[in-house]
């Protein structure tokens, strides 16, 4: 009896022996897991490094896996490449020729100090930066819809914000300039894509708005211009708002504006050209066109002295009182 205790006594020992081993082997392993477990349960992070996705440095927050710039793309076609590299050019000469300009004003200025002459005839940049648009007390308002992202190609969508640029510079340089509004950008479209090519254009005394013209003014003050118009407007009223669509597209989509301008149930005209002029070919105007018209008008000048400057010579118009003179003296000889 006494040798089967003592053989128990001797494998219990053993076995705890062995158990201390294999703890002290654990050791490492478990402290990792009771520290990791206790920082969950205290609300901390674990310290244990997390997979980055790939081709993402989260630290830089670049992406690898974006293509470099000045590099097109190899996904690309080969279309797009030569694309993306005549863009770029196109943006580093646009800073290469504005040098240019620059210089080019300075040796101006230059010459006219050297000869005793006026260095400038228009108002400088500071007194242009100091002329505010009244949006209060105007008689009228001016509104070019640019709701026409998806009615137009890329080339098309550069011409009419090339266009926007016109029209801002001649109403900014203008003594009495008129309140104007761009509507209808769509955010992120074609549009407002190009505008931002144009370094400061949020800065433009100019009302942007990504809102439709319906939902920004009174609909019994707007007044939509559209050639396929039988009203013909022969005045600038005081409190009207008068839209330009802001579409090019070669007449492609004909008649547009004056279906949307009947869909919504708002006063539509035509500029008064048919009036006035003869003219022999197409009459397709700009939209910076359309705007220097108005603005010419509602400054002062009369209908056919405007139509007659702004209009291209190559239009081949003539003022239609001048071909009634013609007509007559034509039947008196014969």
């Amino acid at each position: 009896m006494e040798n089967i205790l003592h053989h128990d006594t001797e494998k219990e020992e053993t076995s705890s022996k062995h158990e201390n081993n294999s703890k002290q082997t654990e050791s490492p392993n478990s402290s990792v897991t009771s520290n990791a477990s206790s920082a969950f349960d205290e609300g901390k992070e674990s310290e244990i490094p997390q997979p980055k996705p790939e081709g993402c440095d989260i630290e830089k927050g670049t992406d690898n896996n974006q293509p470099n710039p000045s590099q097109p793309p190899a996904e690309l076609s080969k279309r797009q490449r030569k694309k993306l590299l005549k863009l770029e050019n196109w943006e580093k000469r646009k800073k290469e020729k504005r040098l240019k300009e620059k210089e080019k004003m300075k040796a101006k200025r230059m010459e006219a100090v050297q000869q005793g002459l006026p260095v400038r005839n228009g108002p400088s940049r500071k007194e242009l930066k100091r002329r505010k648009i009244s949006y209060t007390d105007a008689s009228i308002e001016i509104v070019v819809d640019l709701s026409f992202d998806q009615m137009m190609i890329d080339k098309d969508v550069a011409k009419c914000v090339k266009q926007l640029l016109r029209i801002y510079t001649l109403n900014r340089r203008s003594e009495h300039p008129i309140p104007l509004h761009f509507v209808g950008i769509e955010k992120g479209g074609a549009v407002e894509r190009h505008l931002s090519r144009n370094d400061g254009y949020r800065h433009w005394d100019v009302r942007f708005s990504n809102e439709h013209f319906m939902d920004l003014f009174k609909p019994s003050s707007l007044v939509y211009l559209t050639s396929e118009s039988d009203n013909v407007l022969d005045r600038l009223e005081p409190g009207c708002v008068y839209v330009i669509g802001g579409l090019v597209d070669h007449n492609q989509h004909k008649g547009h504006c004056y279906q949307l301008a009947q869909q919504k149930g708002i006063r539509h005209a035509r500029l008064p050209l048919a009036e006035h002029l003869v003219i022999k070919t197409r009459t397709i105007l700009t939209i910076n066109q359309v705007f220097e018209i108005l603005h010419n008008v509602h400054n002062g000048k009369d209908w056919l002295q405007t139509l007659l400057q702004v209009l291209p010579a190559r239009k081949g118009v003539i003022p239609k009182s001048l071909e009634v003179t013609n007509t007559d003296q034509t039947m008196q000889t014969t």
